[in-house]
């Protein structure tokens, strides 16, 4: 019989670790629906709604006297033995689809929720072309970088060869220019 060798155990023994957490964490979590109060119940759903007087504050964060009066009818019709869904969708009759703090994803409201993460992809792949343009003109450049070694002449001659042709250019375009020395036979 043969056996596995230690390095091949690890990844085995890693996903079984985390299957056995998984399963635990489903057999109590999610077996034993959690028990909430109705004061947990009245936030959970207050959360879930724009406080139409305030900007950018749900109901339950709202101080305003809407906010409170939203609150008691929230409580009221959880005590009477609606669901939340149900709760949420009397306030949707009343002030439109507006009052939910995150829209449906559905219709127009669903370009809410796709056009952030495709506007973060589309940079992803922006900013992975422009590094790959830049590598390979680094690469480009460096291959290339061999020609452009240094000739027999020395740097003081090329730099004297390139004045002449430009005191010549220069005397060819201006009759008033005047030469260096060195051209003039001084």
């Amino acid at each position: 019989m043969r056996r596995l060798p230690l390095r091949a155990l690890g990844p085995v023994l890693g996903l079984l670790l985390v299957v056995t957490i998984a399963l635990v964490w489903w057999s109590v979590y999610l077996s034993h629906p959690r028990a909430t109060t109705l004061d947990q119940r009245v936030a959970e759903v207050a959360s879930q709604l724009r406080c139409p007087v305030c900007q950018g504050e749900s109901v339950q964060d709202s101080p305003s006297e809407l906010a409170q009066q939203m609150r008691a009818v929230i409580r009221q019709q959880l005590q009477e033995g609606r669901s939340e869904q149900q709760v949420i969708q009397y306030f949707v009759d009343r002030y439109g689809e507006r009052i939910l703090w995150n829209p449906p994803r559905q219709g127009f409201s669903l370009l809410v929720w796709l056009i952030p993460p495709a506007v973060l992809l589309g940079g992803a792949v922006f900013i992975f072309f422009v590094l790959r343009e830049w590598r390979q003109r680094r690469a480009a450049a460096s291959r290339s970088a061999p020609a452009l070694a240094p000739t027999e002449s020395t740097p003081d001659e090329e730099l004297e060869r390139y004045r002449a042709e430009l005191e010549a250019e220069l005397a060819a375009d201006d009759p008033l220019f005047l030469p260096s020395p060195a051209q003039r036979g001084f």
